[in-house]
C-alpha cells in the first residue's frame, strides 16, 4: 500500500511538472517581441550592446528609435512584457 501512494505521488509530481514547463513554454510563445529578436537579434543582446540600464531607456529607443517604424504595432503591453523580461527597473 505504501508503495503504491509514493509511486502515485511521484507520478502527480512528474505530470505538474510537465504542465508547468508547457505553461512556461506557452508564455514565451505569446511574448511577441521573442517571435522576431533570436540569436544575435536576442533583447539581452541588443540591451547589452545599446548600454540599455533602465525601463525608460529601453521605452524611448522603442519608440523613438531609428527602429521605431519597426516598432509601431508594438503595444505598451508588449513593451511591459519585455522589461519584465529584462528585469529592468
Amino acid at each position: 500500500m505504501v508503495l503504491r501512494d509514493l509511486l502515485l505521488v511521484i507520478i502527480g509530481l512528474t505530470i505538474l511538472s510537465a504542465i508547468v514547463l508547457h505553461q512556461k513554454d506557452s508564455q514565451a510563445e505569446t511574448f511577441k517581441c521573442l517571435k522576431c529578436h533570436k540569436g544575435k537579434d536576442s533583447l539581452e543582446n541588443l540591451v547589452s550592446s545599446k548600454g540599455i540600464k533602465t525601463a525608460d531607456d529601453l521605452r524611448r529607443i522603442v519608440r523613438q528609435g531609428p527602429k521605431a517604424g519597426l516598432h509601431r504595432t508594438s503595444t505598451d503591453e508588449d513593451l511591459e512584457l519585455a522589461i519584465k523580461y529584462l528585469n529592468l527597473k
